[in-house]
């Protein structure tokens, strides 16, 4: 059994940590380097790098059917799920969340939008990688030398161009799921490029390295003066493409350098091990595992027990609702928590249920 590559589950691990804490309306954000490294300027495209890292040149078709198989299909059966849970909350707890049930929020809006029922509105991301991967593959199909070289380049141009077309807001120009793929395609190729030409370079010493890479991300910062952007809708891009990559560029290997230095604690670490293994399943339910939070504490209103200042009008209509008792930021820990959590449950039954499969066939 090929032994895993404990850099990236700890890589993993960081990644979706970054992923829920960003998800947290309350001054999250608990391990951005006070602003320095936002999340939001830098956690997806962490996913894209390691989803390319991973890259196999198989044939497109192969890749694709592996990718049906691994992200479309589990991706289209959670969209039913969490659209029956839209329903269910609108009809007998008042909620006016989430898109009705069609044929459209059933099969259409998955891949193009996947936001619309917004209890798992963090699964966008999955369609988007999916459509990276694709778009990654189509390029891979160009015969020459030095391979993962131009592929790079040619992601690079692709995504320059979908990254100064939002900053300039005109993400319309083509469809939000292009646009998205075109934008993580430099990641996911830079990915691949790291694994083939440059990790076996990656020997300096890591004060010296992080240090320097911090002194950069700081002249970058001073530079713009934002580099978050949202590309969930790509409607919000306030700097343009060089500060889009060259800060992508040094949170990747900022972090990948903490995550080899973490990687023999993640290694002992069952729980880190099950959270870095299990990144889909939290991507897919951690904004459930919140609302289920909210939700307790709803209880606890109810019954007189605590939380008088719970606003049910705000679960009902928020999307992104995070009760804090008395107003305490520091209430976003358990929101991740819990968000982390209740995706990990889910994942373990997911698993099990599986394990039952492949031993009954």
């Amino acid at each position: 059994m090929k032994k895993e590559n404990m850099t990236f589950r700890a890589f993993y691990f960081l990644a979706i940590l970054f992923v829920v804490d960003g998800h947290i309306p309350l001054e999250g954000e608990i391990l951005n380097f006070a602003g320095l490294f936002r999340y939001y300027s830098f956690h997806l495209m962490m996913f894209a790098f390691g989803s390319g890292y991973f890259f196999h040149s198989d044939s497109i078709i192969k890749g694709l059917l592996h990718d049906v198989r691994k992200i479309l299909l589990p991706l289209y059966f959670w969209n039913l799920v969490y659209g029956l849970i839209s329903a269910f909350l609108r009809k007998f707890f008042g909620a006016s969340l989430g898109a009705e049930i069609s044929l459209s929020s059933l099969f259409l809006l998955p891949v193009t939008d996947g936001q619309h029922f917004i209890y798992n509105l963090s699964v966008w991301f999955l369609s988007a990688l999916f459509f990276t991967k694709c778009l990654y593959r189509l390029i891979n199909l160009i015969p020459g030398k030095h391979k993962a070289l131009v592929n790079m380049f040619l992601s690079l141009i692709l995504g320059v161009i979908a990254v100064q077309k939002c900053h300039e807001g005109q993400s319309e120009f083509l469809p939000l799921f292009l646009v998205r793929s075109m934008i993580l395609l430099p990641g996911y190729a830079f990915g691949v490029l790291y694994r083939e030409k440059l990790e076996q370079h990656d020997t300096l010493p890591s004060f010296p390295y992080l240090l320097v890479i911090v002194l950069l991300r700081l002249l970058l910062s001073s530079r713009y003066e934002n580099l978050a952007y949202l590309l969930s809708n790509c409607t919000y891009f306030p700097c343009d493409a060089f500060g889009v990559y060259a800060g992508a560029l040094l949170s990747i290997l900022f972090y990948l350098r903490i995550s080899r230095c973490i990687a023999p604690f993640v290694e002992r670490s069952r729980t880190m091990l099950f959270i870095s293994r299990h990144t889909f399943d939290i991507m897919m339910h951690h904004g459930m595992g919140i609302w289920m939070t909210n939700f307790f504490f709803l209880l606890l209103n109810k019954f007189g027990l605590g939380a008088s200042d719970f606003s049910v009008h705000s679960l009902r209509t928020v999307e992104r609702y995070a009760y804090a008792p008395a107003g305490h930021a520091e209430w976003a820990v358990l929101y991740v928590i819990t968000g982390i959590a209740f995706s990990c449950i889910v994942g373990y039954l997911c698993d099990c249920v599986r394990n039952r499969i492949k031993k009954k066939g």
